[in-house]
């Protein structure tokens, strides 16, 4: 596997856990449940999503990461049961040299069976970890399998299902299939499967359940249909023997149950890693099934639901976003009472200086008027000559003019009206 190249489909810039099944520079297979979809019955991809290929050079060397120009599902592709689960993907070849990937196409050639996972460690610029490869000789449990699916029951040739798994890159608490299967016959080597999907016993319990069977679509039956597809031969591999068949049926499907459910079982596939944001639940199968709604294609993660929301509780930044909403009211507050008592401060103040300033006039004013209301500052004026004066204030009684302003401070007055406070010297009012 060192210097066989894989790939990964990209979606609006990000990996997803499908594989694609390299048979040319510029065309590959992938799952037909890994795309989105404008029209489910007519099979019409939703070419509005971004989609990339990224390959590999080897085990963890970069080839390069390619636009998408053309998707063709297989015309028999059933997005209930995911039956004839697969796709032909075209891309541009960046100007790079062609090159040729052999597809398995002779299963009683498959010695061992090489489970593979590949994973980018950066999708933008599209380097690659190594991958995580698992031989395994059995190629199903045909039994279990069986009874955990039905479409499986009746096309076993097509399948190769067991359980094993490998830890998600976005959670290491769940176990997802491997992305591709390898068919070996040593020294030889040649791509054989793809990931489909999976059954799972009980609900919401995908990561770490003991009860998940994984299926994986054989590519060999698809390959006169491929071959049409992309316009000219692909080569594949076999051994020289004269039992060997090559495929020729460009119309090949498999036999579609008509109720693909078994009681207790959710069938989930395309990409896992929608189990990122999601833990430990099995997602809906417009989730995590092939046909989605066009969130998909807008956002990489779709708005989760209401017990979603409460399983995750209030996130650090919303605690932080509260705190300081709080204290940012709590500064408001202050700056307004401190505005208000200001305002207080200055009104009082004016009041203050506004009934010195009257009190210092009207004792002015009383001093100059005698008993009888004469007033005598306008030079020689006796008491027969008297001036029309406004009268102070009835609540004030009047003060002779040789009262001094001693004698002012030491008296206290109060008005008729019981009502009036009483004044006193001592800026106090007092009720």
């Amino acid at each position: 596997m060192d210097n066989f190249k894989g790939a990964l489909l990209l979606k609006n810039g990000e990996q997803t856990s499908c594989e694609v099944a390299l048979m040319r520079d510029t065309h590959g297979f992938v799952s037909a449940n890994c795309l989105d979809y404008t029209d489910e019955a007519a099979k019409s991809v939703d070419m509005g999503t971004k989609y990339e290929v990224a390959i590999s050079a080897g085990n963890d060397g970069t080839y390069g990461t390619f636009k998408v120009t053309k998707i063709t599902p297989n015309p028999e592709y059933d997005p209930a049961s995911f039956a004839n689960n697969l796709a032909v993907v075209e891309f541009e070849s960046g100007g790079r040299s062609a090159f040729t990937n052999y597809v398995a196409s002779w299963r009683p050639d498959w010695k061992d069976l090489y489970f593979t996972r590949r994973t980018l460690s950066n999708a933008g610029s599209g380097s690659w970890n190594s991958p995580i490869i698992t031989a395994y000789s059995s190629t199903s449990d045909s039994s279990s399998c069986s009874q955990a699916n039905k479409l499986f029951a009746t096309n076993q040739d097509d399948f190769i299902c067991n359980q094993l798994a490998v830890t998600s890159i976005y959670n290491s608490s769940c176990e997802i299939p491997y992305g591709s299967i390898y068919g070996v016959n040593d020294p030889n080597i040649a791509v054989a499967a793809l990931y489909s999907h999976s059954a799972v016993y009980g609900e919401n319990n995908f990561c770490g359940n003991n009860k998940v069977y994984n299926y994986y679509t054989v590519l060999a039956k698809y390959m006169r249909w491929a071959m049409d597809v992309v316009g000219k031969a692909t080569p594949v591999y076999h051994s020289n023997t004269a039992d060997y068949k090559e495929p020729s049926d460009p119309n090949y499907a498999m036999n579609t149950p008509s109720s693909p459910d078994t009681d207790g079982v959710t069938v989930v596939g395309g990409d896992v890693y929608k189990l990122k944001a999601d833990g430990n639940e099995v997602p809906s199968s417009s989730e995590l099934g092939s046909i989605t709604d066009d969130s998909e294609s807008s956002s990489p993660s779709s708005e989760p639901s209401d017990s979603e929301e409460e399983s995750k509780g209030i996130s650090t930044g919303a605690i932080l976003g509260i705190v300081f909403g709080l204290l940012a009211l709590l500064l408001l507050i202050g700056l307004f009472a401190r505005r208000k008592l200001r305002k207080n401060n200055i009104d009082l103040s004016s009041r203050v200086r506004r009934w010195l300033f009257d009190r210092d006039n009207n004792m002015n004013n009383y001093d100059n008027y005698d008993n009888y209301g004469n007033h005598d500052n306008y030079g020689n004026h006796d008491n027969s000559d008297t001036h029309s004066v406004a009268k102070p204030p009835s609540y004030v009684p009047s003060v002779h003019k040789r009262d001094t302003m001693a004698s002012w401070n030491n008296r206290s007055y109060r008005n008729q009206d019981p009502d009036y406070p009483t004044y006193n010297v001592t800026n106090k009012w007092r009720y």
